[in-house]
C-alpha cells in the first residue's frame, strides 16, 4: 500500500500539490532518459532540483532552466570524465566485438573500476559536506529519484530521511536487479544482459548463461566491496551497498516501459 501511494505521489500529483523532488543523475544516455522524467515532473508543477557535479559533461547547469541545480564540487575535471567515457565507447564499439567473452569481461571490469573513483568523489562532495546535507534537508524534499548506475543517491536519501526511487535500464547480468531488487530472473531461463543470448536458448547456451551470470555477480560484488564500508561509515551502522539499494521504494525498469 505504501508503494502504491508513493507511486501516485511521484507521477500523478496534480499541479495544486506541487512537491520538491531531488534528482541524483548519471552521465551520458542515462541523463537523457532521466531528463524526460524531469520534464514531465516540471510540466505537472513540481519543483525539481538536480544534484550535479562541477565536472558534469551532459548537464549544463550554467544555462537558464526551470530545473534548479545544486552543484557539487569535485576534485577532478570534465576532461577526466570525458576520457573515461571515450574508453567506454571505444570498448563497446571497437574492442568488444573482437574479444572473447572472458576478455571482454576483464576489460569491462577495469573500466568500471576506473569509474568508481569519480563516483566516490561526487559522493564525498555531498555526504562529507555537512553544510550541504543540512541545506538539502531544510529544503524538505518529498522524494529522491536516482539512476543506480551512479551510486550514492540511495545513501543521500537515507541521510535526508526521504524515500527514493530508482530509474534503471539494466545492470550487467541483471546483478543489481536480482541481488538487490529481488527481481525474478533465473539464469537458466532469463538471458543475462551483455550475454547476447535471446529468450530461446539451447541447453549449451543456458549453461553458458549461468556461468556469465556468476561472472557478473562476482564482478559487481568485487566492485562493491569498498562501497560496503563507505555506506557503513556514512550511516553509522554495518550495512552493504546492495542492502541499501534494496530499500528503494520503487524500481522503474526502463526496458519495461
Amino acid at each position: 500500500m505504501k508503494i502504491r501511494l508513493l507511486f501516485l505521489e511521484f507521477l500523478l500529483l496534480q499541479r495544486a500539490t506541487s512537491e520538491n523532488i531531488l534528482i541524483w543523475p548519471a552521465e551520458g544516455s542515462h541523463w537523457i532518459n532521466m531528463k524526460s522524467i524531469i520534464d514531465e515532473l516540471i510540466a505537472r508543477g513540481h519543483s525539481v532540483t538536480v544534484a550535479v557535479s562541477s565536472a558534469a559533461l551532459y548537464i549544463d547547469y550554467s544555462e537558464p532552466s526551470p530545473v534548479k541545480f545544486e552543484v557539487i564540487q569535485v576534485p577532478f575535471t570534465s576532461d577526466e570524465i570525458q576520457d573515461l567515457m571515450n574508453a567506454m565507447w571505444e570498448f563497446w564499439i571497437y574492442e568488444k566485438p573482437q574479444l572473447s567473452h572472458w576478455e571482454a569481461y576483464r576489460r569491462f571490469s577495469a573500466i568500471m573500476e576506473r569509474g568508481i573513483k569519480f563516483t566516490k568523489g561526487i559522493c564525498d562532495g555531498v555526504i562529507k559536506n555537512e553544510k550541504l546535507v543540512r541545506k538539502l534537508r531544510e529544503t524538505k524534499f518529498k522524494v529522491l529519484l536516482s539512476d543506480p548506475v551512479h551510486h550514492c543517491g540511495d545513501l543521500l536519501a537515507l541521510k535526508l530521511g526521504i524515500p527514493f526511487i530508482f530509474s534503471l535500464r539494466f545492470s550487467p547480468g541483471f546483478t543489481v536487479e536480482r541481488l538487490c531488487g529481488q527481481i525474478p530472473a533465473p539464469p537458466s531461463y532469463v538471458p543475462a544482459t551483455l550475454s547476447e543470448f535471446t529468450d530461446k536458448m539451447s541447453f549449451t547456451e543456458r549453461v553458458q548463461n549461468v556461468l556469465y551470470t556468476f561472472m557478473y555477480d562476482w564482478m559487481c560484488k568485487w566492485l562493491w566491496r569498498d562501497w560496503d564500508s563507505y555506506y557503513s561509515e556514512a550511516l553509522g551502522e554495518p550495512t552493504t551497498l546492495c542492502e541499501t539499494m534494496g530499500k528503494a521504494d520503487i524500481w522503474l525498469i526502463r526496458t519495461y516501459w
